[in-house]
């Protein structure tokens, strides 16, 4: 086993006092899910198409919530912020943005204006602002407890992948089958 990676991660819930305001569970099972995927220690890892379980591995990343903020306080790593931009889910809607050098940053909302899931930028990308650089998700996709469940609890792993610089395997395309 080489060197683990540990990425602190700041959950900024951008809420109405609706069921958007996730609980603390919530997000903790989301981190559970999100470290089994990238440890390859999920239980669906037997499902892995077999083209690929030759190249299946454990990526030795970690991620934990932030113990930490900016300035140097204590935190949960759970940042609760009452804004309407619950319900816009965009770019400009990602407040309060911790260092990206320092923290993966993760906006959930309402609803999101593209009508995804969730999204992130590749950090590849140069034509974006850092200060928008994480990942924007629905609540509704945050792991598999309070409004997440099981099936779509898999939408934070790609979308992280995504923010760590992986493709689809199908091409960069959303639609599968439309590239290789």
């Amino acid at each position: 086993m080489g060197t683990v990676y540990v990425i602190p991660v700041v959950f900024h819930i951008l809420h109405d006092n609706g069921s958007e305001n996730i609980s603390d569970n919530q997000v903790f099972d989301a981190m559970r899910i999100l470290n089994e995927d990238f440890r390859k220690l999920n239980a669906d890892s037997s499902l892995t198409i077999s083209s690929f379980k030759s190249i299946a591995w454990d990526a030795e990343i970690e991620f934990r919530l932030a113990q930490k903020d900016p300035n140097g306080n204590c935190t949960n790593g759970i940042d609760r912020i009452w804004t309407m931009e619950t319900y816009v889910g965009e770019d400009e809607s990602k407040l309060n943005p911790w260092p990206r050098d320092k923290y993966l940053n993760i906006w959930v909302a309402r609803t999101l204006i593209n009508g995804a899931a969730g999204y992130s930028y590749a950090p590849a990308s140069t034509s974006w602002d850092p200060s928008i650089d994480g990942v924007m998700i629905l609540h509704s996709y945050v792991g598999s407890i309070g409004t997440g469940y099981p099936g779509t609890d898999g939408a934070l792993t790609h979308e992280v992948g995504h923010w760590i610089n992986l493709r689809h395997p199908w091409g960069n395309t959303n639609s599968p089958g439309v590239a290789c």
